[in-house]
């Protein structure tokens, strides 16, 4: 390896690398700076694609204008997939810095580095806005129906549910970008005075006061800690927005406080689960193979198996609580969500997001290697775009037009297929979110220097009698 050497035998060869502190700048500078072929052509495709995606979403808006949310249904979908991962994904650093991990050094960057596309979802939220009902039934309250919808905003506060909703949007984009500028000073500083074009003015403006001072380090790791906490606090919020205005709130009768939950969860998920596809992409074709061991795969692994088994658990607690309750609405949801209307996508979605990566992560030969936990975590994200559809697409057209403000849904609404321009906007909205990504990755390393450096420090290839181990300080 050109900037490592890979120890362990048998089950745990090729577990932990030790990277060359004294060549680790140069070597993540060459590897930022470079664009080799491969690179190129994913950045083209998704660029072509996020470009359709666009042509469709025009197209949809010429067609069907922004007065009623059915059409807008996929759109939806595609928005939220996009948003459960890029905003959960910030959160690994944050979870694994609190609890001093060390596997995490090579993870963080990678991360972070998804809290760019939150421009792109604050974006793509705004048309969202304009298609989502009034509160207020605007046809007049008659027998049956509501004055004002079932949300969660009780009374309608000032500005509820849109103002809300776009300003929590906003706020976890911005904190989640101030996370990964506080993590990325140290690095951008220590090239500002080597990189040239636009990679170096952003390096010099955002890095200016940075010089490594005792004191500086004691604010950035106080500054990561504050903004982690807060981040964490907001994104559990705009979740719980997201999943109530845009999903139980259009669906007559649905109320439940489990339903929340599971969708954090499954952005959890989904964001470990791009994570490890992106940390293996990095290991396999990107030349870090002197940087990824096994280890943070196999630790990774068994976070993503216990999110596994929590997202089971309160599915079976949303869907028992309904099949229990046996009310006519209870029972017309399960079958509008899970039983008939959209049963083939609540397999998929079941299939994908719970049994095959349970199956994949309990497989101890396959947890301990670095394809075993990100084949997981690819079939994660597909579980989760089936889980978006389902919820989101029934969501959009459950109950249109004064039928929103019933008091119950009565019958079980024909499930809805995507036409071309649905399409053109799902494919096109998560190349987007890929294409902004591999941008992004020329900017800022896809490592974290520092980090890793610092992690050089506290590890070493030991042996103890016959037996070899990796001898690891605690600093703290």
């Amino acid at each position: 390896m050109a900037a490592s050497e890979i120890h362990g035998h048998g089950q745990h060869a090729g577990m932990w690398v030790f990277p060359d502190a004294t060549v680790i700048s140069q070597d993540i500078s060459a590897k930022t700076r470079s664009m080799p072929k491969p690179f190129t052509i994913a950045l083209a495709v998704t660029g072509i694609l996020f470009i359709l995606g666009v042509v469709g979403f025009v197209a949809r808006a010429a067609d069907s204008g922004f007065d009623e949310i059915a059409p807008w249904g996929y759109y939806m979908a595609m928005f939220s997939m996009v948003f459960m991962v890029t905003s959960a994904a910030p959160l690994a650093a944050v979870a694994f810095r609190f609890t001093k991990s060390h596997w995490r050094r090579p993870l963080s960057r990678v991360s972070e580095l998804f809290s760019i596309i939150g421009i792109l979802n604050v974006a793509m939220f705004i048309p969202l806005m304009l298609v989502l009902p009034s509160l207020d039934n605007p046809a007049g309250v008659v027998e049956g129906q509501l004055e004002l919808r079932r949300t969660i905003w009780i009374e309608g506060p000032i500005g509820a549910p849109l103002a809300w909703d776009f300003l929590g949007v906003l706020f976890l984009a911005l904190t989640s970008m101030a996370i990964l500028w506080v993590s990325a000073m140290p690095d951008m500083a220590e090239s500002r005075d080597t990189a040239t074009g636009f990679r170096g003015w952003v390096y010099r403006r955002l890095s200016s006061n940075w010089y490594g001072t005792k004191r500086q380090w004691n604010a950035q790791k106080a500054g990561l800690a504050l903004l982690g906490a807060f981040y964490f606090m907001i994104m559990i919020f705009v979740h719980f927005e997201i999943s109530s205005d845009y999903a139980q709130s259009l669906i007559p009768g649905w109320k439940d406080s489990i339903f929340p939950v599971i969708y954090s969860v499954t952005s959890i998920q989904m964001a470990l689960g791009a994570i490890l596809i992106t940390m293996f992409i990095m290991r396999r074709w990107g030349g870090y193979e002197g940087y990824y061991g096994k280890a943070p795969f196999w630790s990774a692994s068994k976070v993503l198996l216990g999110v596994t088994l929590l997202w089971i658990y309160h599915l079976f607690a949303f869907f028992i609580t309904f099949w229990y309750g046996r009310m006519e609405v209870e029972q017309n949801i399960i079958k509008y969500l899970i039983t008939d209307t959209y049963a083939i996508v609540f397999l998929v979605n079941l299939v994908f997001t719970f049994v095959a990566p349970f199956v994949i992560l309990i497989w101890n030969p396959v947890r301990r290697s670095a394809w075993g936990p990100s084949l997981a975590g690819l079939l994660a994200l597909i579980g989760g775009l089936a889980f978006n559809i389902r919820i989101f697409v029934g969501s959009a057209n459950a109950a249109p037009g004064a039928k929103l403000y019933d008091s119950f849904m009565e019958h079980v609404p024909a499930p809805v297929y995507p036409d071309v321009w649905d399409v053109f906007m799902v494919i096109g909205g998560i190349s987007a979110a890929i294409f902004i990504y591999l941008a992004a990755s020329k900017l800022l390393p896809l490592l974290s220097l520092w980090e890793v450096k610092e992690g050089t420090m506290y590890q070493k290839w030991g042996k103890l009698f016959r037996g070899e181990y990796l001898i690891l300080a605690k600093p703290e």
